[in-house]
């Protein structure tokens, strides 16, 4: 059954049992708490519950996640800029927002302003992120230092933004309005929010793409074997243009989701998240190695690494044991991920046995 279903969702069966021991022992925390811990209530027409709060908060990572496992899964590379990208795009949204309404005091902000808005922030997300593609493609940076490097220029740059007039320190673009607060705390029929419903749009759009497509196919192809895919028509170059354009663009989709939420755009609001996409796309059966995985797996991973943090809450482990336990997921995703390249790469001849090396 274990491997039936790691085949199902393309995850590597040793891959797996991180999220399956990670899920035994929330289990044993539940019996050492009570049920309480996978209960689920409805009041007054809501949701509550700690098992709700694991999807209702996901909206922004999974789309964040989203754009990482693509990056990951086709040019083997990591873009750990997309956190502190999406805290500047959800700046430019709450900036373009305020530019409007500082042109007279009786205007008001309309969907079509909103929408304006939102073209121009994923528009600056997907520019930044296509920067990313200039220094891997351009100058033969490595991905992960490229990316490192630019979330140091991104946070500068969201401090230029955040400058509140007649202040010098950096602070929060402030903003908030019935339209906002709608996309921000709207909910569909009262009890789901409407930012999950998007993600899970998002989600479906991109794994149909993925799974169904001959653009799925040729992400595959190029993280998979670059020089089969340089031979079949399929330009590598370009293909990282575009994933990094991409993942630029979904992260100015959940900045503009965590400022309609918070009520602006702040430097915190998911600056820190810059190695959770990272995490649950290897949790989730994304290899470094690239060629393989789905957005199912990535989805199962993030929803292992929210409800991993949920349980370290109600037991009442210290915020910094939480991170500290989270670090040690990565290292170990990226442990086996490793062992499982290395292995697969000696199965095809890549990799010569020590003992044929030394000879």
């Amino acid at each position: 059954m274990f491997k039936h279903i790691a085949k199902k969702i393309r995850v590597p069966q040793t891959q797996l049992l991180i999220p399956v021991i990670v899920l035994l022992i929330l289990v044993a925390v539940n019996l050492v708490k009570g049920p309480g811990y996978f209960s689920v209530a409805v009041t007054n027409g809501v949701l509550y519950g700690n098992i709700p709060s694991v999807f209702f908060g996901a909206a922004e990572l999974v789309i964040i996640s989203i754009g990482m496992s693509l990056v990951t899964s086709s040019s083997r590379g990591q873009d750990i800029s997309v956190g502190v990208n999406a805290t500047v795009t959800s700046s430019v949204f709450a900036l373009a927002l305020r530019t409007y309404l500082s042109f007279g005091d009786d205007r008001a902000v309309t969907w079509g302003v909103v929408i304006a808005a939102l073209f121009v922030s994923c528009l600056a997300g997907a520019a930044l992120g296509a920067f990313n593609g200039v220094l891997i493609n351009e100058f033969r940076f490595p991905p992960f230092i490229a990316t490192m490097a630019m979330a140091s220029v991104f946070r500068g740059l969201m401090q230029w933004v955040s400058v509140e007039p007649g202040k010098v320190a950096p602070g929060s673009v402030n903003i908030r309005n019935s339209v906002t607060a709608f996309i921000g705390d709207g909910k569909i029929f009262g009890m789901v929010p409407d930012t999950l419903v998007l993600a899970i749009v998002v989600f479906v759009i991109y794994g149909l793409i993925l799974a169904k497509t001959q653009f799925g196919m040729q992400v595959y192809l190029v993280g998979g074997n670059p020089e089969a895919a340089r031979l079949s028509g399929i330009s590598p170059r370009k293909m990282t243009y575009l994933l990094y354009a991409n993942s630029g663009f979904l992260a100015g989709i959940a900045g503009v989701i965590a400022m309609a939420r918070n009520g602006q755009g702040n430097l915190n609001a998911l600056s820190l998240n810059q190695f959770t996409g990272l995490t649950a796309a290897l949790l989730g059966g994304i290899s470094f190695g690239g060629g393989n995985g789905n957005m199912a797996g990535v989805f199962v991973g993030l929803m292992v690494l929210n409800t991993f943090s949920k349980g370290t809450t109600i037991v009442r482990f210290s915020t910094y044991w939480t991170t500290a336990f989270t670090g040690l997921l990565l290292l170990i995703a990226l442990t086996m991920d490793y062992f499982s390249v290395r292995r697969a790469s000696k199965a095809v001849g890549l990799i010569a046995p020590a003992k044929h090396a030394e000879k």
